[in-house]
């Protein structure tokens, strides 16, 4: 496999040169662990063509990017794809300075103070976040009884519900003050250091509280509010990250501009409904749904998924009528 990836960007003549260098001594790689293959499949890769090796790094260094995935116990995997030279400057950085708190009697371990010192590095507040609005949706069971049922935070998933209550009150101690919306006054946000939006479900249905507008764009609390009922985007079999939020029916259509006629959906199927013989409706549902026919003429339904406090029975995220 690392054969195959680490030569890929040459030639077939130059690849079967690579596997006969490397292949001439049969006691190569007796012993060797996966980095050390991959170095000498890839020095070999350079040796035979270095200009394809070239090429193909300065296309990666393009593709550069951090990204965020759950992990378990209300965790996240926070992860940076960088140039070589620059994601081993950011680890030494981090060691150096884990290395010299750890040495002057900081109790964390070296690898928390890393973690500590990056989130601190970005946001420039000690083990804080400035500037940043935090939805979190719950039932008001939830907050306000004790109950069990989890909430969610758009962009992560499902978290449990005395971490979601924790999380409003995090802070008071250090006189962190936080707030339900964001404030307006830039002399506010230099007071904060989290703020919480708090969003409630209605008992039986789990559906947000509607909204509308008469403007032909989406205004951005309407936005904000598809973007955290839909979570994804709603064209069924696509769990792509939401990109446009879309007129169900064309505004050109006459289309209102509401919640009920908004849907948050990626890039690529935004551009896709628009060609011929793609329809698209808001349908009646015990939670916001559409209806999607393609243009072979068939029929599928898209539901949002379900909120914290949704009591589930008829469809679940969505029925196909083929």
């Amino acid at each position: 496999m690392h054969m195959v990836k680490e030569t890929a960007c040459l030639s077939v003549e130059d690849r079967a040169a690579v596997d006969e260098e490397l292949a001439a001594d049969s006691g190569t790689f007796n012993g060797v662990g996966t980095r050390a293959v991959i170095a000498a499949v890839h020095a070999a890769a350079i040796r035979r063509d270095p200009r394809s090796v070239a090429q193909r790094a300065s296309h990666a260094t393009s593709e550069r990017r951090v990204s965020l995935r759950p992990a378990p116990e209300c965790m996240t995997y926070l992860s940076a794809l960088l140039p070589v030279h620059e994601g081993v400057a950011v680890l030494a950085a981090l060691t150096r300075n884990a290395d010299t708190l750890h040495a002057a009697g900081v109790p964390r371990s070296r690898d928390q103070i890393k973690a500590d010192t990056l989130v601190e590095s970005i946001t420039g507040t000690p083990g804080g976040i400035t500037g940043i609005e935090l939805h979190l949706v719950m039932t008001d069971r939830t907050l306000l009884q004790g109950d069990s049922e989890p909430a969610r935070i758009p962009g992560y998933g499902i978290i449990r519900a005395d971490f979601a209550r924790n999380l409003l009150t995090q802070g008071q101690e250090d006189q962190v003050r936080v707030q339900p919306a964001a404030p307006d006054s830039a002399k506010s946000l230099k007071e904060l250091k989290t703020w919480v939006r708090r969003l409630y479900t209605a008992p039986s249905t789990g559906d947000l509280v509607a909204m509308d507008s008469r403007r032909r764009l989406l205004p951005a609390p309407l936005r904000r509010f598809i973007q955290i009922r839909d979570d994804t985007c709603r064209t069924p079999y696509c769990d792509a990250p939401i990109r446009h939020h879309d007129h169900i029916i064309p505004w050109h259509n006459a289309g209102p501009t509401s919640l009920a006629n908004g849907a948050g959906i990626c890039e690529a199927c935004n551009h896709t409904k628009e060609l011929p013989g793609w329809k698209a409706k808001p349908r009646p549902g015990p939670r916001h749904t559409i209806e999607i026919t393609t243009p072979t003429g068939h029929t599928y339904r898209s539901m949002a998924p379900p909120l914290p406090g949704t009591r589930l029975s008829g469809w679940g995220l969505g029925e196909a009528k083929l």
